[in-house]
């Protein structure tokens, strides 16, 4: 059984590393040519899932935000690495894949995103939840109540929507096109069906690069150390949404 901490970690998802077809179809292949984006595939698999944390662990090594909700759980000691963050990030990815959501890549893993489809959307945490994820991870539970507070404020309690989520291009990779080849079906496909999407960007290169798909900001979340002085700076990150009001 899912645990409220797994289901909160799951919902909580940013897209950080990125740079600037068509639907795909049921295989997960682009449907219609586009000869100058790299070949794309969906998947559902044990493979997949280990792909994308292990790429999204190494892409994300340095985000500021990953490393606040690293510390809160183990310390403020503690050396964030790409193993401590693929734990987390795979456990991610198990959740959202239970409940419907695919894993998309481009160019053999030079991009890779985690693509969550209307289907899948979580109802919305209570409060009981909130204080639960509280008494151990107070900054993680802000965080999560926020941007829920953010998504219902902006679409409303009973919108389907897609989400965006575990973003990232592979440090090691530089194929032309392949953030735009994951991204892109989607938002034509969110058209078309006449349902919003939703992201939270977790830096300013992130949300620029979204912004140029489309997306627009709605809110800017703060998050602060546990044990927050006078002076220390919060870490920004950004919800941010597109198709919304739907076209």
């Amino acid at each position: 059984m899912v645990t409220t901490s797994e289901q909160m970690e799951a919902s909580a998802g940013t897209v950080d590393n990125t740079s600037v077809t068509s639907l795909v179809d049921v295989n997960g292949r682009s449907s219609a040519p586009m000869q100058s984006l790299p070949q794309t595939t969906t998947s559902q698999s044990a493979e997949y899932r280990h792909r994308l944390a292990e790429i999204v662990s190494r892409a994300n090594l340095e985000d500021p935000l990953n490393i606040v909700f690293q510390q809160e759980k183990t310390g403020q000691a503690t050396v964030v690495t790409p193993d401590l963050l693929y734990t987390g990030a795979a456990r991610r990815i198990e959740t959202k894949v239970a409940a419907g959501a695919s894993v998309v890549e481009a160019a053999n893993f030079a991009a890779v995103a985690c693509w969550e489809p209307p289907s899948s959307n979580p109802p919305p945490f209570t409060e009981a939840q909130f204080e639960e994820m509280a008494r151990e991870r107070p900054v993680f539970a802000q965080f999560v109540r926020d941007i829920q507070d953010a998504r219902l404020a902006c679409l409303g309690p009973g919108q389907p929507y897609w989400t965006l989520s575990l973003m990232a291009r592979d440090p090691n990779r530089k194929d032309k096109g392949a953030v735009r080849a994951v991204i892109e079906p989607y938002i034509n496909r969110a058209k078309e069906d006449k349902v919003p999407l939703w992201l939270v960007a977790g830096n300013p290169r992130a949300r620029d690069v979204y912004g140029y798909f489309g997306f627009r900001v709605v809110r800017v979340i703060w998050s602060y150390l546990r044990d927050r002085k006078e002076g220390d700076e919060g870490v920004p990150t950004w919800c941010m949404v597109c198709n919304w009001p739907v076209e």
